[in-house]
């Protein structure tokens, strides 16, 4: 029998479609449209990843794979793309649920323990953008990603580093190797608005880095490698807020300036052979500091001999002691075994081999 009223899965199909428009038509998505296509072009570019040396580590090999879907992405997942990164970083919002309050009280006590080695007002929460997710302490979102990337800015802080770069009135180049979904580039872009922020990754995740940081940044004037001849990439690099390029072609780009070239958690994925060619490259562009955070190499990795090693030979690595666990850890692990955890090395470059 008909009753005139319109059926609900008619009804609930005209809500889904809504959504869907509005997230279509958010800045957030149209961005991630722009970075797809050049992650495409870059794509189509590195198709001698193989035959050049920049085939991936057996590790990374099997990480990309699952990304595809990424590269035909719904609005809604482009809407809640933190909720993706756990491709990257292991992290769910559930693991953040309110009803794990014990846990809770375990962040609260490792940030307060990061804000005692803070002399330079360096704490930024996650943020709401995108699905960001956390333990809510004092109003703000708190995950292990933003205690890592609390603890690398207080790192470079103590290091006698961060303060050129907050200071300057002169445009600073800074240049990460492996950024991830781009949290750490979001934190210190936030500090140190004068600076351009170059990422080196696989293109594939620059459908993470890249969309976060325009939606971050709606204004920010970007640049992706092929957008230009390749000789012209760093050219007016001071207009550019951020430069996208792929791993493929970081050997031969060699800007004017670089000063801070850095790596979380990544060198410790690599061969030798790729670690000591962003290492070697940073020395001949005559970069003053490498920062790294990476175990010496991980257990599963056995195709890098020692991280540390490989910068020692380049730039003299100086420690910077933070708190007894590594970032994954919360205070009530214990230490860590000397030869197990993550290292905040700050090296400086020789003046000569």
């Amino acid at each position: 029998m008909t009753t005139g009223a319109e059926p609900k899965a008619d009804l609930a199909e005209k809500e889904l479609q809504r959504r869907l428009q509005v997230a279509r038509d958010a800045h957030a998505y149209q961005a991630y449209l722009r970075v797809r296509r050049h992650v495409i072009a870059q794509l189509a570019l590195g198709h001698n990843r193989r035959s050049s040396g920049h085939v991936p580590s057996d590790y990374w090999s099997g990480e990309l794979s699952r990304f595809d879907y990424m590269l035909d992405a719904s609005p809604l997942v482009i809407a809640q793309l933190r909720h993706h990164t756990h491709n990257l970083t292991g992290l769910l919002p559930q693991h953040y649920r309110v009803s794990l309050d014990t846990k809770r009280q375990q962040f609260a006590e490792k940030l307060e323990a990061l804000r005692d080695l803070d002399q330079a007002d360096l704490w930024l929460p996650e943020a709401p953008l995108l699905g960001g997710f956390g333990f809510e302490i004092d109003g703000e979102l708190v995950n292990i990603d933003t205690l890592k990337f609390y603890e690398v800015l207080v790192a470079l802080h103590s290091g006698a580093v961060l303060a050129e770069f907050r200071d300057s009135t002169e445009r600073r180049l800074v240049w990460e190797i492996g950024a991830g979904w781009g949290g750490f580039a979001y934190q210190l872009k936030t500090l140190c608005p004068n600076v351009t922020y170059v990422i080196t990754d696989f293109p594939e995740l620059f459908l993470f880095s890249a969309t976060y940081l325009l939606a971050a940044f709606p204004e920010a004037r970007v640049r992706f490698y092929g957008e230009v001849p390749a000789g012209e990439t760093f050219d007016n690099w001071q207009e550019f807020d951020f430069v996208f390029l792929p791993d493929t072609f970081h050997a031969e780009s060699k800007p004017e300036q670089v000063d801070l070239m850095l790596n979380m958690v990544s060198f410790q994925e690599m061969t030798t052979q790729q670690v000591h060619a962003y290492v070697r490259h940073a020395y001949e562009l005559e970069c003053p500091y490498l920062y790294s955070l990476n175990r010496d190499r991980s257990h599963h990795n056995r195709e890098l001999s020692n991280v540390r090693s490989i910068i020692g030979e380049y730039y003299w690595p100086h420690e910077v002691k933070m708190l007894p666990v590594s970032y994954p850890k919360m205070l009530d692990a214990g230490a860590d075994l000397p030869k197990s955890g993550y290292k905040h090395v700050v090296g400086w470059r020789r003046v000569r081999l």
